[in-house]
């Protein structure tokens, strides 16, 4: 099977017209089912470096370097990008070989304020967001500039917008589904590592890079160079602002693609950040490609103390190099990472998946597991189908969802739904997804020098290295407290930038409170001029008064408040509630701040699944010579 990169759109729009019209006068079928030249599920055939995220049972995919097969367009592949938001329903257990249900939606509705499509990208992220709320992030990415004559290619942008929100909220329709941020930086960056603390509405993404594809003030780039971009952004998902922090101490000296990083919730005040692999630009240079840069080794991860930041959001946090131990992986970029704890929190684990090496053209298919506070790596698979450029996600308690990638030696993706799953505590790979599985088991492999049990009680309790730093022992050294029941939201990170306006929710709040008061306050009049009417009148004690119903708990923190007996007029809020305008035209939709940011049945302290950064070569395929 051949590459078609190149398809004109009339001879797919004749061709499924001819299909169409030759089924529409069968007597047997009364309507014409056609399916978009585009859909990339009806003509999957592989799909790489697309972002993923999974909530509220449901896993969002966008964009992503898609081959398509259609015979009877071509005897080839297609070759193009993803450009819809597809969607996989986790609620029930599933076999991707027999009964799983996957949807798709187009992104053919411009932003109603801006007149701006959604964009269909690569190596870009995607973001759970606040739990209260039914949409997800799209963050970074860039336009896939190996085949523009692909129908659904659209020329690169300006970086003004690298944020993307997608509500999926059935209510909402069409305009209104897709809003854009501006978060205050100057590019888009694509290519670097991301993590999330969701139970903080916190996004984190590590360096990255931009290239030809990154907006239309990069054209003028070759196809192959990238210029490094320096500093970890910190984007606060509530008020879509960002901030910029200095990551000059980490490993390597310089900034890095294609690594990955996990945010690990029960160690320190705050959780922490551990980044691992990447590579670097030859000699630390401005531009590079992705066959010379210098890859980063597995045996020194970096660490950041999220508090240490958040305790002083005008500075730049503190980062910790930590030696490993173990079974170090050989050097790579474009693999995935997911991060579980054990049960009883003794130890944390990160799952590593895959990948490549792109200076000796080397890819892998095996699974190692750092584990904290030992790191220490242990390998627990090998195979023989390598894959990299994919997503994974923790899922069903102890499963490990892999999302797309390439495949290199072959064609189509044997995993023809794109999706695959482990079972991380038996290291066992398989189509069936259980949305029931038992909990979380640490496997044996890692049980037998971690000592304890599967379900805890680990003894390894320190680096077998031992610490590079004293200040790494004391984070590691620290619980985490639990949280209140209605935590504060955390620091806005510093930054001039538009954001989503507040005024509609608390615009909302005063006038619901105040007719609810002039109703209660009108029928207990009404009540009580019916009494006095028939009762013999009495003098009222000088300090009795009606009261308004005493507030539930949910909403005691509103206060508490009292009309007198006599009046005829509602109670009106002070002026310190009343509404506020919107800072930018920009931004029109209402978010209201999360009363809680653990997601729902889940268990405060247990890590937060992480998907890692989605990087691609100019010429992702090991036969680049024969598509040029």
């Amino acid at each position: 099977m051949s590459f078609s990169p190149v398809v004109s759109l009339s001879r797919l729009r004749s061709s499924l017209l001819f299909f169409c019209v030759v089924f529409v006068w069968l007597p047997a079928v009364v309507h014409c089912q056609l399916y978009s030249p585009l859909d990339p599920i009806f003509y999957f055939c592989s799909r790489w470096f697309s972002s993923s995220v999974v909530k509220d049972n449901t896993l969002f995919i966008n964009g992503g370097i898609e081959t398509f097969y259609h015979s009877g367009i071509t005897s080839g592949t297609i070759l193009g990008i993803n450009t819809y938001m597809i969607k996989v329903s986790m609620v029930t257990s599933w076999d991707w070989k027999t009964n799983i249900t996957i949807t798709d939606e187009d992104k053919t509705t411009a932003n109603p304020k801006t007149g701006t499509y959604p964009p269909s990208l690569v190596r870009g992220t995607m973001f759970h967001g606040p739990t209260n709320v039914q949409e997800v992030f799209a963050f970074g990415g860039t336009t896939f500039m190996g085949n523009t004559s692909f129908l659904g290619y659209v020329a690169p942008d300006a970086s003004t917008y690298p944020l993307w929100s997608y509500t999926y909220d059935p209510s909402v329709q069409d305009p209104n589904k897709w809003n854009q941020y501006d978060v205050g930086q100057p590019w888009k960056p694509n290519h670097g590592a991301a993590a999330e603390a969701v139970d903080q509405s916190l996004g984190f993404y590590l360096n990255g890079q931009i290239d030809k594809g990154t907006s239309a003030a990069t054209q003028n780039l070759g196809n192959e160079t990238t210029i490094h971009l320096d500093g970890m952004l910190i984007i606060d998902l509530i008020s879509q602002t960002s901030r910029n922090i200095s990551t000059a101490n980490i490993t390597g000296g310089g900034p890095r693609v294609g690594g990955g990083m996990e945010y690990i919730a029960p160690v320190g005040k705050k959780g922490i950040l551990v980044a691992l692999g990447g590579q670097l630009s030859p000699k630390l240079n401005l531009t590079s490609n992705s066959t010379n840069g210098n890859l980063l080794g597995f045996d020194v991860v970096d660490v950041f103390d999220i508090n240490s930041y958040l305790e002083n959001t005008g500075g730049n946090g503190t980062w910790y190099s930590q030696s490993t131990s173990g079974d170090i992986p050989q050097p790579r970029i474009d693999f995935c990472t997911v991060s579980i704890s054990a049960p009883d929190n003794s130890s944390h684990h990160i799952y590593l998946y895959g990948g490549r090496d792109p200076v000796k053209s080397v890819e892998y298919d095996d699974v190692y597991i750092l584990t904290l506070p030992a790191f220490n790596w242990t390998q627990v698979n090998f195979g023989q189908s390598p894959r990299w450029g994919h997503d994974c996600h923790l899922v069903g308690n102890r499963q490990m969802l892999t999302v797309g990638g390439n495949t290199t030696n072959e064609q189509c993706d044997w995993e023809i739904k794109g999706v695959a799953i482990l079972d991380m505590s038996t290291i066992t790979w398989g189509s069936v997804y259980n949305a029931f599985a038992p909990e979380y088991l640490v496997p044996t492999p890692v049980v037998n020098w971690l000592g304890g049990s599967p379900s805890g009680g680990a003894t390894v309790k320190t680096p077998v290295v031992g610490y590079n730093q004293t200040g790494l022992a004391e984070v590691f050294n620290t619980t985490r407290l639990q949280p209140s029941s209605s935590p504060t939201p955390s620091p806005t990170p510093t930054a001039t930038n538009s954001h989503k306006s507040h005024a509609g929710a608390i615009a909302g709040g005063v006038v619901g409170g105040v007719a609810a008061l002039a109703i209660l306050a009108g029928l207990l009049y009404w009540l009580r001029a019916r009494k006095r009417k028939n009762m013999v009148p009495r003098e009222l004690d000088g300090a009795e008064k009606a009261e308004l119903q005493q507030p539930d708990a949910q909403n005691a923190h509103k206060g508490h408040y009292e009309l007198p007996a006599a009046t005829k007029e509602p109670a009106e809020l002070s002026e310190q509630h009343g509404a506020s305008e919107a800072p930018r035209e920009t931004f029109t939709e209402a978010a209201e701040l999360p009363g809680t940011n653990t997601v729902p049945g889940g268990k405060h302290g247990v890590p937060m699944i992480r998907t890692p950064s989605t990087e691609e070569p100019h010429f992702p395929f090991a036969r680049d010579a024969a598509l040029r």
